[in-house]
């Protein structure tokens, strides 16, 4: 095996290597002096510390420049390393070539992000559950390269106000609330949008079509609790070129045919405005239904969609946290069907 990966071309090596787990990495960076730089390189270059390894590693990229020099991707989803705050700090300090940066520990730790005057990298992709707080929005402050960013809700409603252009002018999609939304998406070239709203006083949509974007925004995400809140025809007004709609069940419940139904009619009510939609996606909660989703029947819900739109190409039915799903095309003139089940 060392002689035959020797003479392998290092392209063919370091795509084989992306697809490879850490353990196996691990073993690859001891086979000759040939691969251990390419499989080093990989096995560092995405990390996804948890609670388990979060101190050892974090001390070593702190310690250990040419190890932190290859970090592209840190990413942490464990809100048990509470304890390691300080170290995590401190390791975020070592990552000049820090690309995607995803923390999911909670919403009360955003002072561990780099002051702009100290921060070391410039972010293509951030994810995170900390609340908006000055904290953070001084961390993206400095993030001028950002293309995607997903956030929470702000603690203080000023400090999503607050945000003007010249922050991330080359954000791309943007996952929030909807009162961090529209304060993003002005000014900068969002053509991606997931958001959300459950408040009373919701905002306006008009906020979508003063996107930079050429097009505006394609690819939208909505729960139905917000959407109830609007007016169909002015949610296509504003977002004229969509043509990806996410809808998100949130308050129906699958098996509740008259639930259903008031979905549906809102659903035909947003097609008969928007010319351009061509897939619909509808996103159920099993957890609100009291039988399975796959033993529920969507067909008079999708026959009916289908027919309220002649641009619509595919329906696709999801089920929360269930790989289940209904992916269903309807070729023009034809009957539609279902791809896959």
């Amino acid at each position: 095996m060392p002689s035959v990966a020797s003479s392998t071309p290092l392209d063919v090596l370091r795509l084989i290597f992306s697809c490879l787990p850490s353990p196996d990495l691990a073993v690859w960076c001891r086979v000759n002096r040939t691969v251990h730089p390419v499989a080093k390189e990989a096995l560092y270059r995405a990390l996804y510390p948890s609670r388990r390894n979060v101190l050892p590693l974090c001390l070593k990229l702190a310690t250990e420049p040419d190890i932190a020099l290859r970090v592209r991707a840190f990413t942490i989803t464990d809100d048990t390393v509470d304890m390691f705050l300080g170290v995590i700090a401190d390791a975020l300090l070592k990552l000049p070539r820090l690309r995607a940066l995803f923390l999911f520990i909670g919403p009360m730790s955003s002072w561990i992000l780099p002051r702009p005057d100290a921060c070391p990298f410039q972010l293509h992709e951030f994810s995170t559950s900390f609340f908006f707080d000055e904290p953070l929005q001084s961390f993206l402050q400095s993030q001028r390269s950002l293309l995607h960013l997903r956030v929470s809700a702000p603690r203080d409603l000023s400090l999503s106000r607050a945000i003007r252009p010249p922050m991330f002018p080359n954000l791309v999609s943007i996952a929030a609330p909807m009162s961090v939304v529209e304060a993003v998406i002005p000014g900068r070239p969002v053509r991606n949008v997931t958001s959300y709203h459950f408040n009373h006083h919701p905002p306006s949509v008009s906020c979508f079509a003063r996107s930079t974007s050429p097009a505006g925004v394609q690819r939208l995400m909505l729960n139905f609790t917000y959407l109830q809140t609007l007016a169909p025809d002015q949610l296509a007004e504003f977002t004229p070129n969509l043509k990806s709609f996410t809808i998100d069940a949130d308050a129906i419940k699958p098996d509740d045919y008259e639930m259903v139904d008031q979905l549906t009619e809102w659903i035909e009510e947003y097609l008969s405005y928007a010319k351009h939609l061509n897939c619909l996606i509808i996103r159920f909660y099993p957890a609100l239904s009291s039988v399975p989703c796959q033993e529920i029947d969507f067909s008079d819900m999708i026959t009916s969609i289908f027919a309220a739109s002649v641009h619509l190409e595919h329906v696709i039915v999801l089920f929360n946290g269930v790989k289940a799903k209904y992916v269903c095309r309807q070729p023009p003139g034809q009957d539609w069907y279902i791809v896959n089940d």
